[in-house]
């Protein structure tokens, strides 16, 4: 949204004249077009609708608009939208006749659009610009690496509208597996019970760091110092807790072949941070090749039994070349798809692509059986579902931050505000509906 300072302020209030801004941006994706996410993302096509704000003293007459990208592959097939009059001190939108977008198949996530809308009107001319991200990721998306296609995928178990998203299972294995008696700064070679593929390479080692990370096959690399990723510092890798740890405090590092499930554990069992007295326990399961993959690469899961000082470190994979990777965390900084690390979190790595939200969300009534009507929705939105006694609908912004907590039996009505009776602004809404020890999870579309 664009911003006027209190001198344009004082200019605006002095000349007499209509003075346009842009506000609310809503992107419109129902099915079959669109995934319904509220967002644009590569192969969608959809609606724009663009706020616009008078904040000038006089009414801006006959306001007609052309929007243009400077990318051809977002493209624009309805350019133009009529505002007609815009009151003085008031808003007008392009509901009734958004702009129409089509996106290329072919475009990278998290890519930035920029775009300008050509303003005329009687006695009126003026040019906004701003941008658009195509695939923005938000904290109950998956991530996906850096190669055009992505190749690999991070699935946290907040990523609940996907069927990729893991369950935090957590597996014990002190005194059931073998202990590494693992110094400062030290890196062993340990041979696999099946063969582990990353990234299209082979191999049969994993190289185990004190340092919270293992790697594919055989180094002797032990760096403590953690850096973003990709880094040449490291050959393929996946970080579970990249830091400067000290296994002989704690329980130390250790590993078992949990053959009835398929899996190679290794356990850092409440190892403690070299800077500080506080620890953390974590683990990584290594599925072998009878999980299967599009790809062949073997299914990998991180899991946090604590979550102490996940503060400094980095969390993510690379691959062999140091080209591709995943940065999940780095020295605080979240990916914007990666909920904060907390007991009980579970990470999925799998080349498994994304495909859940669009057969969800085909023709707005999930599979689920949780029924939202209207849906997009304006005002009042009324939720059903097939389910016996009261039960709890929970709604949660695109940040998963919980925004109100509906009571009801068999239907539920929501009416756009908090729990502090405030109204939610436009955007996509995640409703869990917890009810006879189940979840049934949708989204809601909420315009203004």
């Amino acid at each position: 949204m664009a911003e006027v300072s209190a001198d344009n302020i004082s200019l605006i209030n002095n000349n007499s004249g209509p003075y346009l801004l842009l506000g609310q941006k809503t992107v419109l994706d129902p099915p079959p077009g669109g995934n319904g996410n509220g967002r644009f993302d590569p192969g969608e096509r959809g609606g724009l609708v663009l706020a616009l704000r008078n904040i000038g003293n006089e009414n801006g007459e006959n306001i007609n608009t052309r929007l243009r990208s400077d990318d051809p592959r977002f493209v624009i097939t309805d350019s133009v939208a009529n505002y007609g009059t815009i009151p003085a001190c008031s808003t007008r939108t392009n509901e009734s006749h958004p702009f129409q977008i089509q996106i290329h198949a072919g475009m990278p996530k998290e890519t930035s659009v920029r775009l300008s809308l050509f303003i005329t009107g009687n006695g009126y001319n003026d040019t906004l610009t701003f941008s658009i991200i195509v695939g923005e990721l938000v904290v109950t998306d998956p991530i996906p690496d850096n190669a055009q296609p992505p190749i690999y995928w991070a699935y946290d178990d907040g990523d609940t509208l996907y069927p990729e998203h893991p369950v935090f299972s957590w597996v014990e294995i002190r005194d059931i597996g073998t202990r590494l008696n693992l110094s400062d700064d030290q890196t062993v070679q340990v041979d696999l019970p099946f063969t582990w593929q990353f990234y299209g390479t082979q191999f049969n080692q994993v190289s185990i760091c004190s340092n919270g990370w293992v790697a594919p096959g055989y180094t002797t690399a032990t760096v403590y110092i953690n850096t973003a990723l990709p880094t040449t510092s490291l050959p393929g890798v996946v970080c579970l807790n990249w830091d400067d740890l000290y296994p002989p405090a704690g329980n130390g590092v250790w590993y078992y072949h949990d053959a009835p499930n398929h899996r190679f554990v290794i356990e850092w069992d409440s190892v403690y941070y070299l800077s500080s007295q506080q620890w953390d326990k974590f683990e990584i399961l290594i599925y072998d090749n009878t999980i299967p993959t599009p790809t062949g690469d073997n299914l990998i899961v991180v899991q946090y039994l604590t979550g102490n000082n996940y503060v400094f470190n980095t969390v993510g994979i690379q691959d062999p070349t140091c080209t591709y990777a995943i940065q999940c965390l780095f020295d605080g900084t979240y990916n914007r798809g990666t909920a904060p690390l907390v007991s009980g979190r579970a990470i999925k790595y799998t080349t498994v692509a994304p495909t859940a939200v669009k057969e969800e969300q085909a023709g707005y009534q999930p599979r689920t059986g949780l029924r939202v009507l209207p849906n997009p929705a304006r005002g009042m939105v009324r939720f059903a579902a097939p389910v016996s006694g009261a039960a709890l609908l929970f709604i949660y912004d695109q940040s998963g931050r919980l925004v109100r907590t509906v009571t009801g039996n068999g239907n539920w009505c929501w009416d756009g505000k908090d729990d502090y009776g405030r109204a939610v602004p436009a955007g996509v809404y995640f409703c869990r509906l917890n009810c006879e020890n189940n979840r049934i999870e949708t989204k809601l579309v909420l315009s203004r």
